[in-house]
């Protein structure tokens, strides 16, 4: 009988444990983004904007591939040359290339990375809420 009583006392006690307390204590931290007024610091690209920027490069293909045929047709380079340009590019709130640097490039004529230079300067992108620094590779070959 005695064991049965502690028994119940022990288990009556046991019962009655505090809950974990899950209200959140504090203040509360939004880490969602938010456009800022004006378009500054903390303003996100929608990407629906990134591809937007993407498609406009991609669409000046054929044009910057021209610069290479050119080159070639001028004697700057060889035959059957074929090679990459990549570029560094920052895009203002307008739409227009702010800066446009070649980072990397197998084409050595001067004259084709000037010539591809102004293309992408001259490519009309949306605006943005905030600019948008970039990177694109355009493949060129000229037969």
């Amino acid at each position: 009988m005695m064991k049965h009583v502690l028994l119940i006392t022990l288990l009556s006690f046991g019962c009655h444990h505090k809950q974990a307390d899950t209200e959140p204590r504090g203040e509360l931290v939004d880490n969602s983004a938010h456009p800022t007024p004006g378009g500054g610091e903390g303003a996100m690209i929608p990407p629906e904007k990134m591809d937007e920027v993407q498609t406009d490069l991609g669409r000046r293909q054929m044009i910057v591939s021209r610069c290479l045929a050119t080159a070639m047709e001028n004697q700057e380079v060889k035959r059957g040359t074929k090679g990459h340009i990549t570029f560094e590019i920052k895009i203002g709130t307008s739409g227009h290339a702010e800066s446009v640097k070649v980072i990397k490039t197998d084409i050595e004529a001067k004259s084709v990375s000037d010539c591809a230079t102004k293309y992408v300067q001259e490519t009309g992108f949306p605006t943005l809420p905030q600019p948008y620094e970039t990177s694109y590779t355009f493949a060129m070959e000229a037969n």
